[in-house]
């Protein structure tokens, strides 16, 4: 292994590193909708550089653009329903996204 792939690699696990913290962390919606596109991109740099490692780009470029345009739709159902969390809580926090649709007894 050289050192670009080292520090590819290096990079991949940092992407997925704050991706999964940034999901994991309780708090923000938007937050977590981002983490999770953050761990998109961590994934999508170790399947590149898995790839160019083993000398079969052609293959892991043509998987990463379908991870792509399934991180694209992921993405944008989750904003969609951060939207709509958004609407009936009033708030993006997401420890209020369980109380939605609970009244007042």
């Amino acid at each position: 292994m050289n050192t670009g792939t080292a520090v590819l690699l290096a990079v991949a696990a940092a992407l997925f590193a704050v991706g999964l913290a940034g999901l994991v962390g309780r708090g923000n919606l938007i937050r977590m909708v981002i983490g999770l596109e953050f761990l998109g991109k961590g994934a999508s740099l170790l399947l590149i550089t898995a790839g160019y490692a083993a000398g079969d780009t052609g293959v892991s470029q043509a998987v990463v653009f379908t991870l792509i345009a399934i991180e694209a739709v992921v993405a944008a159902v989750a904003l969609a329903l951060v939207i709509l969390v958004a609407r009936t809580t009033g708030s993006l926090d997401s420890a209020m996204a369980g109380t939605a649709g609970k009244g007042a007894s």
